[in-house]
């Protein structure tokens, strides 16, 4: 395994669990969505071990207690130093990178404890110094990636070699070595097989003994024009691949010197300088890249003694047309003139190429592919044509190329693509034709591409063509690229494709296309959807209900989504959904959305400033969300969000510990998850400290208030009732109606119809009120009672157990003490119909008190005497309107 430039990308941890099953935000690292388990902590300038990672992990950059750990890489942080032991606790790893950090010094105890490390990539760092035997634990190793430091003494390699027996891979490219001498190696290096030394100052490359017996391939390039080369014969002799890169200036002997030393070398590249006298004796090579030596031609047998040769690469130089000598190297399965100027394609260039499988001619001049170009070619499978200035005619490959499986014209002049232009490319399985202008396309264009899986297009505005014949396609890639001004475009052409599972579409900005329904119902089998820059909000309602097994939705790059939650509505397995940057400042889209089989949510680079937790309950199977590049605010609207980030642990925030504030200006650019919610939690605890407790004492006032006032206050409420209403009588200067209004309960109405009322209506001739028959129907009680109580000169209670339990003949006897109290007159006459004792009345208040205040009536006394008994009655009901007496008693009080 290498470590190349590319490695800095991320710090990848390997969990030993094979289905990590919760996923949760880590400070600077994002599980990986795909392959869980994978970690990822790349480019976030660590400068200490990331916290909260899991002690079960094979792959990770914590030391201390993962003795199961397998693989670590540490790769693009600022590590300037290691300390003593810190990988003591590793014995279990094979694998360490350690590339772009400031490393200068590797010292005699730095990889303790890494006996079974097999590669180690030190790759842009600043080590210059490597002590004696800073590789001494490292019996294992085979990869050592040391390119790209400040190494000058050839000791510093000794010092590595002579502890690693088992080495077959060693880059020094890219350091300050000035000298390169076997004598110096203790022992041989019998399992080299590739030694870089590329873009080293070398002044002498001494190789006298077989200290390297498998070496296969090895890189000199850059080395200076003076450099001293002694070989010895057949010193290099496994040498099979050979990178040369020595500039104009070099001297040719020392050219030949090199390739007299490898006389078997079957790969070579040679870079910035070629002499064609310097190929004759690599009769043997298999593989040649002429890459950027200025070549403008080359002669017709400069080639001619590779008879073995099967790539042949010339990239990057001048070339106008294609060299003859290569017309008869029927050896070729490569071939590349990328990068060229080639303008014109003859019938006899790649006369008798029979073997030639892959042919590149990109980013040439060429404009006209002739039917005749091709004839010999029956085993090409892969043509590139790609950036030239080709327009297609209906003969551009009218001889069949039965192989071809690959075309990529994209990138040319497409003007025309006339009927039969692909009829005999029956084997085709990908098309590019993306262009950077409009194509006319017949009916026929596309006529036997029956194998066709992929398809890369840039249909025309002015004439679509027929698809009918893509019944078999997987894949469709449309760039529309028109700019009709103020013009919607229907693009409603498919036919049938029910073999399709993946469309994407990218728009010209300004361009407006209309998607239909029923072009959707095409695609029924449609697996992944992606529209990329549109922005015209013409979609039909429920567009995406034709295709319910979509599984991944992208909608990027509308500068104006307004779409509402209606659109995403029919997708009910959908569980990718990626809506990067396009302006979107809330997440409302997503309620009522029906996205309970979502994942992998994407929202980079929106206008989301406010995040609500509580959105995400609408997204049950959430696993991955990244709200990267979002303008989001630091303060306590963000307070909830943030602790979910931290805190839940089904849905990993990606990368949520890099995500910096945009607002307010006192906390722009500092870290969204460093803001300090436990202000708002306390500015919330204390509001809600005063609200409860304020509440509290609300209650407890209440609870008082009911318990002991209670009744007062009621009195208080009809009291004003009473004195509102008894102003208005005065007002309206009414005469009383009613002798008497009489308060009585339903279950006592025998007593009242048998024995009151006939004495007091029939015998004595009184105008009483009974509220069954005087009462006005429609209108309510309490107004009722009251009217009825104003309107008599004497309220008459008759008083029972079950007169007491009634709610509206309590509210009588309280108005009817009410205005007793307000108007300060004998108003009042209680007849109790049965003996009730003190303790009977205690709870109730009123009552009571009338009782212990006033003579009152007993109809249980009165048995033996009812004719005094309603003489009593009568002269109660006679008596003025004077203020009340209590002296003149109406019969004896029982208490």
């Amino acid at each position: 395994m290498r470590c190349h430039s590319t490695s800095l990308f991320s710090l990848l941890f390997l969990l030993l669990q094979p289905h990590f099953s919760q996923f949760y935000s880590l400070q600077n690292c994002s599980i990986n969505f795909d392959d869980h388990s994978q970690i990822v902590c790349g480019h976030n300038k660590l400068t200490s071990v990331p916290s909260g990672l899991p002690k079960t992990a094979t792959y990770l950059s914590v030391f201390k207690g993962f003795t199961r750990l397998d693989f670590l890489h540490l790769g693009s942080n600022y590590i300037s130093h290691i300390e003593e032991g810190a990988f003591s606790d590793l014995s279990a790893i094979t694998q360490i990178i350690l590339a772009f950090n400031e490393l200068t010094i590797l010292t005699d105890n730095t990889f303790i404890g890494l006996s079974n490390l097999t590669s180690l990539c030190l790759h842009s760092n600043k080590i210059y110094s490597v002590s004696k035997c800073a590789f001494g634990p490292l019996k294992e190793l085979q990869i050592l990636d040391l390119g790209s430091n400040r190494l000058v003494q050839i000791s510093n390699i000794i010092n590595i070699v002579s502890h690693c027996p088992a080495i077959r891979f060693l880059d020094l490219n890219f350091n300050q070595l000035t000298s390169f001498e076997s004598d110096l190696f203790p022992t041989p290096l019998l399992n080299l097989t590739e030694l870089y030394l590329r873009s080293n100052p070398l002044k002498r490359f001494q190789v006298h003994c077989d200290v390297f017996p498998s070496l296969n391939e090895l890189q000199l390039s850059g080395l200076p024009p003076d450099c001293d080369w002694d070989v010895s014969h057949r010193s290099l002799k496994s040498v099979r691949s050979l990178i040369l890169e020595f500039g104009n200036q070099v001297n040719l002997q020392m050219y030949k010197s090199i390739f007299q030393s490898v006389d078997s070398v079957e790969n070579v590249l040679l870079i910035q300088i070629l002499n064609e006298t310097l190929l004759q004796s690599c009769t043997d090579l298999t593989e040649l890249h002429l890459k950027s030596n200025s070549v403008t031609e080359l002669s017709e047998c400069s080639l001619c003694m590779m008879t073995q040769l099967a790539r042949l690469s010339i990239e990057s130089n001048e070339l106008s047309t294609i060299p003859t000598t290569i017309r008869n190297m029927s050896t070729l399965t490569y071939l590349s003139f990328d990068k060229n100027h080639i303008t014109d394609l003859h019938c006899f260039d790649f006369l008798h190429l029979t073997s030639l499988s892959e042919l590149n001619l990109n980013s040439n001049r060429i404009s006209k592919l002739n039917s005749c170009v091709f004839k010999n070619l029956h085993n090409l499978k892969i043509l590139k044509v790609q950036n030239n200035v080709i327009s297609f005619q209906s003969d551009s490959f009218g001889f069949a190329l039965t192989h071809l499986t690959k075309l990529d014209a994209s990138g040319n002049s497409l003007g025309w693509f006339q009927k039969g232009t692909f009829k005999n490319l029956q084997s085709l399985v990908e098309l590019d034709l993306k262009s950077d202008r409009d194509s006319v396309v017949e009916d026929g264009a596309f006529e036997g591409l029956r194998n066709l899986k992929c398809l890369i297009y840039t249909p025309s505005y002015f004439y679509i063509g027929d698809f009918s014949s893509f019944g078999q396609l997987e894949k469709l890639v449309m760039f529309l690229i028109y700019k009709p001004l103020n013009t919607r475009t229907n693009i409603d052409f498919f036919s049938d494709m029910p073999s399709l599972h993946e469309l994407n579409v990218i728009v010209d900005k300004s361009s407006c296309f209309i998607w239909t329904l029923n072009l959707l119902k095409s695609m029924r089998n449609l697996r992944v959807l992606s529209f990329e820059n549109y922005c015209c909000n013409i979609f039909e309602d429920n567009l995406f209900i034709s295709i319910p097994k979509l599984l991944r939705l992208q909608y990027i790059n509308c500068e104006d989504f307004s779409h509402g939650p209606e659109l995403f509505e029919p997708l009910k397995d959908q569980n990718v959904l990626d809506l990067t940057n396009n302006n979107i400042q809330s997440l409302d889209i997503l309620h009522g959305a029906n996205l309970t089989k979502v994942e992998k949510l994407i929202l980079q680079n929106n206008k989301l400033a406010v995040i609500n937790e509580a959105v995400f309950e609408a997204l049950p199977s959430l696993k991955y969300l990244d709200l990267s590049g979002n303008p989001f605010a630091c303060n306590c609207s963000n307070a909830g969000f943030i602790s979910w980030a931290i805190r839940n642990k089904q849905v990993q925030v990606v990368n949520a510990y890099q995500y910096r504030c945009s607002s307010p200006p006192t906390e722009e650019g500092h870290f969204l998850l460093d803001f300090n919610v436990q202000l708002c939690w306390e500015f919330t605890g204390f509001l809600c400290f005063i609200s409860t407790s304020a509440l509290v004492l609300v209650t407890l006032l209440s609870s008082f208030t009911y318990h002991f006032l209670r009744w007062q206050l009621v009195y208080g409420f009809y009291l004003l009732l009473a004195f509102l209403y008894d102003s208005k009588k005065r007002r309206q200067g009414c005469p009383d109606i009613y002798d008497a209004f009489v308060s009585y309960n339903v279950h006592d109405e025998d007593w009242v119809y048998g024995e009151l009322l006939p004495e007091l209506e029939g015998v004595q001739g009184w105008r009483l009120c009974l509220h069954h028959r005087d009462f006005q129907p429609g209108k309510p009680i309490i107004e009722n009672i009251t009217d009825a109580i104003y309107s008599s000169r004497k309220t008459l209670c008759v008083i029972s157990r079950r007169y007491l339990q009634s709610e509206w003949c309590s509210r009588e006897i309280q108005m009817a003490s009410y205005r007793l109290f307000d108007e300060q007159k004998d108003v009042l006459i209680l007849l109790f119909l049965e003996e009730i004792s003190s303790n009977q009345l205690s709870p109730f208040y009123r009552m009571r008190k009338l009782v212990k205040s006033r003579t009152y009536l007993s109809w249980t006394q009165a048995q033996s005497h009812k004719g005094l008994f309603w003489e009593n009655v009568r002269r109660a009901l006679e008596c003025g309107n004077e203020p009340t007496d209590n002296h003149n008693l109406l019969t004896a009080n029982v208490y």
